[in-house]
């Protein structure tokens, strides 16, 4: 834990603070309920996540300070995370990781039958082609290093 601790920028570390201490943490200029607000905790949150921390989230319904309603997250660790997180740390991150991992694919798996849908099989092997293609290639006038 003091590694990943120590290669957090600061407002990470102080969101993740708070969640560890059992704090709500959402972004500035909603009229939800939460113990602090930030600027871009979405983004504060997801570079936790991105550690493999179980940084969980509510959607609330709510009203935005310019008018309007929207969705606005709320996160936090539930009182068990934290437990397991001082009991456990390598355990937790790393079901945190496998459950992130399967979210991910998840994603790719509905971008995939989005762009199936859309262009066809042959069209998105098509773009497979391209995007493998476009990665090989140097930027103009550069060689590959090699």
């Amino acid at each position: 834990m003091i590694d990943v601790i120590s290669h957090m920028n600061n407002s990470s570390v102080c969101v993740f603070a708070a969640l560890c201490d059992g704090y709500t943490v959402t972004t500035t200029g909603y009229e939800i309920h939460a113990d602090f607000w930030v600027n871009r905790a979405s983004a504060v949150a997801c570079s936790l996540k991105q550690l493999f921390l179980p940084v969980e989230t509510q959607t609330i319904q709510t009203k935005a300070d310019v008018g309007g309603t929207t969705k606005q997250s709320v996160f936090y660790m539930s009182d068990i995370s934290v437990q397991r997180l001082e009991a456990e740390p390598e355990k937790i991150m790393s079901e945190c990781e496998k459950t992130q991992g399967a979210q991910k694919k998840s994603c790719a798996q509905k971008d995939m039958a989005r762009l199936y849908k859309t262009f066809g099989e042959e069209g998105v092997l098509e773009l497979l082609r391209n995007a493998c293609s476009a990665n090989d290639t140097p930027p103009t006038g550069e060689q590959k290093a090699g």
